[in-house]
């Protein structure tokens, strides 16, 4: 009876793909959630490091007559 699988008894080859499937799982969302945590730090720090442009006009206009 070494082969008998009763209720609530599951041989070690049938519980062992589906646990490494779930820890598969988990481990690629807990990754996908660091590289997107990471990815978001990352791009808050390279627009913090990025010097203000400066905010002169490229066309000035010459005003005659300012005294009327």
């Amino acid at each position: 009876m070494a082969g008998h699988v009763g209720v609530g008894n599951l041989p070690d080859r049938e519980a062992d793909p589906a646990m490494s499937r779930l820890l598969a799982a988990c481990l690629t969302v807990a990754f996908a959630a660091v590289l997107a945590v990471g990815t978001a730090f990352g791009v808050v720090a390279l627009l913090e490091a990025t010097p203000d442009q400066p905010n002169t006009p490229l066309i000035t206009y010459e005003r005659a007559g300012q005294g009327s």
